[in-house]
């Protein structure tokens, strides 16, 4: 095999505005765009994070990481804080993600416990209740002794919960249900026996619970998810899913990125006619749903384009290509109103 001697492209993006060094040399600030820097193949180099503001319960702390660019790329003391993308045309992309810790700025903290509620497991009280301090956590004590017996931390903030107990198919459940502090609603349930075991964390747009099943209805990359919780094992688990409009009204494509992203959705979902019916009649004659899956492959999920061959109509995929690793495919997308209704015709890569 030839060794790759081609000049590549880093390009560097962080949600945090930080000044960025590779080797100690300064490359930029991340901010609306990206760093971008050219860079010898399979170069092996360390890269620094230098974090220019903070939140106002946060600081961002610097941090620094060695990463090779060499075949699919390789991250050295891979702890998330950076993932690498490999895109064609020669550009390797970095994502970097803060590290931070809490900042107290020497004033009181005043813990909150939220919506205690008593429920009973073989004959001995607990209690469950939303324990509020740096953030949130879900927390069960036992209320004889005062031990705790299960403490959950939440991926947000909870401002207001009900909890409550209920019984899938005579399976104890304890779930809380609110909002967070960002005013979404959130649910989260635990299975009880034969330990306290987090079954569903989620913000959501709706949930119930039927008979033997919780229903829990999120917003995914187009169309709305609702998945169904039952039974399995000593927990609960996701038995099924739909795909379409559960607390809106239908919402029809109007961009080429909206019906790219439902095409996407229902393809990874299997749902073949959905998938079909984003296609143009002259697309889909001759062309089968396995067609399709064997085109776009085993993406993991969508991004922006990179490279300027598809211009302001492309959707880019990415695929495992090992932990916090990825390879990038870029698509061009044509597309058609055919019957007032905006539909995909073409699909290639540049």
């Amino acid at each position: 095999m030839m060794e790759d001697k081609t000049i590549k492209l880093l390009y560097i993006n962080s949600k945090v505005h930080a000044l960025v060094d590779i080797n100690q040399a300064p490359a930029g600030e991340t901010g609306p765009g990206a760093i971008t820097q050219p860079i010898a193949a399979n170069a092996s180099f360390f890269i620094t994070m230098l974090p220019l503001e903070n939140e106002k319960s946060f600081v961002y702390l610097p941090y620094t990481r060695r990463v090779s660019i060499a075949g699919n790329g390789a991250i050295f003391s891979n702890d998330g804080l950076i993932d690498l993308t490999v895109w064609p045309d020669n550009i390797i992309e970095l994502n970097l993600y803060p590290e931070a810790v809490y900042k107290n700025d020497e004033r009181e903290l005043y813990p909150a416990v939220l919506t205690p509620f008593d429920f009973f497991i073989g004959g001995e009280r607990h209690t469950a209740f939303i324990y509020n301090e740096a953030y949130s956590s879900f927390v069960v004590e036992h209320a004889s002794s005062g031990r705790l017996k299960f403490i959950s931390p939440l991926p947000f903030n909870v401002a207001s919960a009900d909890i409550s107990f209920t019984k899938l198919d005579d399976f104890p459940v304890i779930y809380a249900a609110g909002k967070t502090t960002d005013n979404d609603t959130f649910i989260y349930a635990a299975s009880v026996l034969p330990a306290f075991n987090t079954a569903v964390c989620s913000v959501c747009a709706a949930y119930h619970f039927d008979g033997d099943g919780l229903f829990v209805v999120t917003d995914g990359e187009y169309r709305q998810v609702k998945t169904r919780y039952e039974k399995s094992g000593a927990g609960l688990a996701p038995v099924g899913k739909e795909l379409g409009w559960f607390t809106t009204d239908e919402k029809e494509p109007t961009t080429p990125d909206m019906i790219c992203m439902s095409l996407l959705q229902v393809v990874k979902a299997g749902h073949e006619d959905a998938a079909m019916a984003c296609l143009t009649p002259s697309l889909a004659d001759g062309l089968s749903f396995s067609d399709i899956k064997e085109f776009f492959g085993d993406f993991l999920f969508s991004a922006k384009t990179i490279s300027p061959a598809c211009g302001q109509s492309g959707i880019a995929l990415k695929y495992a290509a090992g932990k916090n690793l990825y390879i990038a495919r870029e698509f061009c997308i044509e597309t058609k109103s055919s019957q007032g209704s905006l539909l995909i015709d073409n699909i290639r890569e540049p």
